[in-house]
């Protein structure tokens, strides 16, 4: 009996002794490329961006990659090479993404490869962009809205970037047709969240700025999940990686996608 009162302190000890030198060297993690690529319908709308992640408690400030090697491809064999323009930024000016093509990337950077493919779905038309006055938990809130309409077929996919006095907001809009296709839509951004201060809102006398981007469905599922992630449930998910479209060891997303843009002025 005695013996087995040893047993069990041994184990105690040990057990207490196990906790004492677990450790999660966050900082030494390997790193990892992380690739903003996109090409769109207009004159200068063909960028890549490579950065590096960095240390768990790093700054937001993510080094930059230099040479590279990047092309992109179309479906009809046509090759474009990428020039890089400022560290970690490749650019085509003369690349005008066409709707219905396929887009080929390929990336060869420090001994990787990295590919993804893009189709550039059809342009949707940005029909207005307006400013209300909602009612948001009692207090009047300005908002900007979107309205265009969805095309019949289903398959249609969409994001929305809004600049307040030509500052990019935080937040991630997107959206389908999965339930409304055919119909006339009105689409809300919202600036919200628990830290978003009312100097961060729209005001009286900002200029808002949206783009609307027409998505194929591996690019919006990068968005979505970043999103989702972003806010979940009571904005407060546990951040996670979004869903890449990319091959290789890097996290990110190419995106061939139309672009529209409305500005507007809060009334």
């Amino acid at each position: 009996m005695q013996s087995r009162y040893i047993i069990l302190i041994m184990l105690a000890l040990f057990s207490v002794s196990c906790r004492k030198v677990i450790s999660l060297d966050l900082n030494n993690a390997a790193k990892k490329l992380v690739v903003e690529a996109n090409l769109t319908d207009d004159l200068n709308g063909c960028s890549v961006l490579l950065t590096q992640t960095g240390n768990f408690d790093g700054d937001n400030n993510f080094p930059t990659v230099s040479g590279a090697v990047i092309s992109i491809t179309d479906d009809a064999g046509v090759v474009t090479k990428l020039t890089e323009t400022s560290p970690g930024t490749y650019t085509a000016p003369a690349l005008v993404g066409k709707t219905g093509v396929t887009y080929r990337l390929l990336i060869a950077v420090g001994g990787d490869t990295i590919r993804s493919v893009s189709t550039m779905p059809k342009k949707v038309n940005f029909d207005q962009l307006t400013i209300t006055a909602d009612q948001i938990l009692g207090n009047t809130r300005q908002v900007a809205n979107v309205f265009y309409t969805d095309p019949e077929d289903v398959g249609h996919y969409y994001q929305f970037i809004q600049w307040k006095n030509d500052v990019k907001v935080k937040q991630i809009y997107t959206a389908d047709n999965e339930l409304t296709a055919g119909k006339d839509q009105q689409v809300k951004l919202y600036i919200y969240g628990g830290n978003v201060e009312d100097k961060d809102r729209l005001q009286s006398g900002d200029n808002v700025q949206v783009e609307m981007q027409c998505l194929d469905e591996a690019a919006h599922k990068y968005w979505f999940s970043a999103q989702q992630s972003a806010t979940g449930s009571n904005n407060n998910a546990v951040p996670t990686n979004p869903v890449s479209n990319l091959q290789g060891n890097a996290l990110g997303y190419f995106s061939a996608h139309t672009s529209q843009i409305r500005i507007v002025k809060v009334p």
